[in-house]
């Protein structure tokens, strides 16, 4: 029986936390050659530990093995270093799932079916919006929202952490972790799955193994998206000032402009073209933080009130 870990990095998302694990409960398996069994590793990075009185009743009364630990210092790269430590010696996968998100009840089986016809040390999967229903249809129409889509099976050279089965021996022979530098700005998983594939981490896309994402309505305004454009474009150019070279940062630099000027140039589409329209502010926003991100800015979307002096810029050396 293979066992798998799902490492899931929680912080006051109770609802989301509790519907996450009664779906895990639900996973099936039809393929009796190659069964598998869970183990959710919950790490709260909530230092009070609210989420304890949530898991109580799937550690109780559920089939799936769960595993409840406290990261007590905030940070997201600190809290998934925190459940990598945490698993068990004899899981041979591990998964990252976002608190906000479910899995369909064949997940971890389809998963692991590309894996298994792979070889891959790592495979990746969609996550697919779900909007409330007074959701703006302009903005659903501009697919903002979407994620990555490829052919099943797909070679890779990037991944993210919301949909990923990974390799323990690839993690535990290779000592890779996410880099707890950037526990405040976002996009320490882009860096990971950088460092992992030069170091020679095998990707794959598995179109069969989606996971679903509710989108609140707090998200769905011009500011937030705006604000999480210019990180995802900041945290290219971040990331090679952490693990690249001056040169690299150089490219990186050109490539923000170009991509300013592309938005420039596609900005009149956004009157009559939702899905052009969103592209022109994307490739705007993320051009301009790659950009910021080359000159040193580094732009701090998960820093509390009160816990920089500057919440929006730290320079990384």
């Amino acid at each position: 029986m293979i066992h798998v870990a799902v490492i899931i990095i929680t912080y006051r998302r109770h609802q989301g936390l509790v519907k996450l694990l009664t779906e895990l409960g639900r996973q099936q398996c039809h393929d009796t050659t190659r069964p598998f069994r869970l183990t959710a590793i919950i790490v709260d990075n909530d230092s009070s530990g609210s989420a304890a009185a949530s898991i109580e009743p799937f550690k109780q009364g559920s089939t799936l093995g769960v595993q409840y630990l406290v990261e007590p210092t905030q940070g997201i790269p600190l809290a998934r270093n925190a459940g990598i430590a945490a698993l068990p010696e004899d899981a041979e996968f591990f998964c990252f799932i976002d608190d906000d998100e479910w899995p369909g009840p064949t997940w971890v089986e389809e998963l692991l079916k590309t894996q298994h016809a792979t070889g891959a040390d790592c495979v990746l999967g969609a996550v697919i919006p779900v909007y409330p229903e007074t959701a703006s249809t302009w903005l659903i129409k501009s697919r903002i929202f979407d994620s990555w889509q490829f052919a099943d099976k797909t070679p890779l050279k990037a991944a993210a952490s919301n949909n990923v089965l990974i390799s323990t021996d690839f993690i535990r022979r290779t000592g890779l972790r996410f880099e707890e530098r950037m526990r405040m700005t976002g996009g320490s998983d882009y860096l990971f799955f950088r460092q992992a594939v030069s170091i020679g981490m095998r990707i794959v896309w598995s179109a069969a193994a989606p996971v679903y994402e509710d989108v609140p309505k707090s998200r769905m305004t011009l500011r937030w998206i705006c604000q999480r454009q210019y990180r995802l474009g900041n945290t290219f150019s971040v990331s090679e000032r952490i693990a690249g070279t001056r040169m690299g940062l150089f490219k990186w630099a050109l490539k923000g402009i170009a991509r300013i000027s592309l938005g420039v140039v596609m900005l009149p589409a956004l009157p009559f073209s939702p899905y052009y329209g969103m592209r022109a502010v994307a490739h705007l926003l993320r051009g301009a933080g790659i950009v910021a991100g080359a000159y040193g800015h580094a732009h701090q979307e998960y820093s509390p009130k009160g816990l920089d002096k500057d919440r929006s810029t730290q320079i990384i050396h």
